[in-house]
C-alpha cells in the first residue's frame, strides 16, 4: 500500500527522498504508524506530533491506504496545547524513562 508523508521541519534533514518535505512511502498492508516511522528511521522522541488525513493521532493506529501522515519534531510542538493532545504515543516511553531518571 502506498502513503503520503509529510515532514515538518528539522525531519526535512534527517529523512532523505523527498520533495519539499512531502514523498511517498510503500509499505505493507496492515502496517501501522510506527512500521513507517521505521521505514523513515525516526526513533524515539525525534517525532513529536503526528497528524493522520489532517486529524491530530494519538495512538499507533493501522494505516490505509491512499492515506496522509504528517510529522513534526519536538522543536514544533511550541505550546502545552499541542505537545499534550497531539502528542506522539510512540514518543511517551521514552519521554517518561527520562523524567524518572
Amino acid at each position: 500500500m502506498r502513503i503520503t508523508i509529510k515532514l515538518g521541519g528539522s525531519l526535512r534533514r534527517l529523512v532523505s527522498g523527498h520533495d519539499r518535505g512531502e514523498m511517498s512511502l510503500d509499505l505493507e498492508p496492515g502496517a501501522r504508524v510506527s512500521d513507517a516511522l521505521a521505514a523513515l528511521d525516526l526513533e524515539g522522541d525525534v517525532v513529536r506530533v503526528l497528524m493522520l488525513n489532517g486529524r491530530p493521532l494519538q495512538d499507533d493506529r493501522e494505516l490505509g491506504e491512499g492515506d496522509r501522515l504528517a510529522m513534526f519534531p519536538r522543536e514544533l510542538a511550541y505550546n502545552m496545547y499541542v505537545a499534550t493532545n497531539f502528542f506522539n504515543p510512540l514518543a511517551r516511553p521514552e519521554i517518561e524513562k527520562k523524567l524518572k531518571k
